[in-house]
């Protein structure tokens, strides 16, 4: 009896032996394929759900690609093989892994306020101004710094007056600039203040001419960090196309807006992975000086593979 339970034992491990080997094996030609430029459709069970689960949040076709590689390599090359019944955790916290060390690379951290000039810039309707706003209200009550507002955003005259409420709630100083010149008076004005937050105008930033006479006001390099606003709401072929429009302007990290509206996500990785550009804050609803948040890169990958939102 008790040598026919070791042949059964021993008959186990022999098939489970005998799956993991062609299963190892089915992996390394599907590697050589796609190292050879084959466009995956498909992967191993597994794979192929967390590769559906990204897509379904709207990460590229390209990142997916690059990383269900990277996982499946990681699975072939690892001495301890998984078994059957916690490989799709393994590959998940693998994954995990992965997308934690290719966001290392990009900045994902708050502002340090320590230029005098914040610049934001970014198309109309992705919620610049009650950023702006927000970021006005840590600035003065959290970093007991002295702030001055300036909105050239004068195309929208909502913009302007939702801002002067802002900053006559927060006893700010405003100047409305319609032109560079007033933009100059207005920052030889506030030259005394720890910090000068400028609430731009979107369409400026496509017109070569006004960014190359701005900079003669402002120097990008030195002294303005300039971030770009982008609406998780909005598609990510119409985010690269604002990143192009914008890119007159040189800048490290984005914005994000509208997390409260939105159940995909991929613009979190995408952005970051594809267009190698930081994440400063998320704002995930309209409160002042509220619901606005920096990101971990813990954060940003636990949301795209479980999708649930901040709390």
């Amino acid at each position: 009896m008790k040598q026919e339970a070791t042949q059964a034992i021993v008959s186990v491990k022999k098939e489970t032996t005998s799956a993991i080997s062609e299963e190892i094996s089915v992996l390394k030609e599907m590697i050589e394929q796609m190292s050879s430029g084959y466009q995956a459709n498909e992967y191993p069970a597994g794979i192929d759900e967390l590769s559906k689960e990204l897509g379904g949040h709207g990460v590229t076709d390209a990142i997916r690609y690059r990383l269900m590689k990277k996982l499946m390599e990681q699975f072939v090359l690892t001495d301890e093989q998984p078994s059957s019944m916690s490989k799709n955790e393994t590959w998940r916290e693998q994954l995990k892994e992965l997308l934690l060390n290719e966001l290392q690379p990009y900045p994902i951290k708050a502002i340090s306020f320590d230029k005098q000039v914040l610049q934001l810039v970014g198309p109309t309707g992705v919620g610049k101004t009650t950023t702006i706003a927000k970021l006005a209200a840590e600035a003065t009550l959290k970093k007991q710094l002295k702030v001055a507002l300036i909105t050239t955003d004068t195309y929208r005259i909502a913009a302007v007056e939702q801002l002067k409420t802002y900053a006559k709630i927060l006893e700010l100083p405003l100047e409305v600039a319609y032109t560079v010149d007033d933009l100059q008076k207005a920052k030889e004005k506030f030259k005394e203040y720890d910090l000068i937050m400028i609430d731009s105008a979107g369409r400026n930033f496509t017109d070569k001419a006004y960014v190359e006479e701005l900079s003669k006001v402002i120097d990008f390099q030195a002294e303005a960090t300039t971030c770009l606003v982008l609406s998780l709401t909005s598609k990510y072929e119409d985010m690269k196309k604002i990143i192009e429009q914008f890119s007159l302007v040189q800048m490290e990290q984005v914005i994000f807006t509208k997390l409260d509206e939105t159940a995909s996500l991929g613009a979190l990785l995408n952005i970051p992975l594809e267009k190698k550009l930081g994440i400063a804050y998320i704002s995930n609803g309209q409160n002042v000086p509220d619901d606005l948040f920096t990101p971990t890169a813990s954060f940003i990958v636990e949301q795209v593979l479980r999708g649930s939102k901040h709390d």
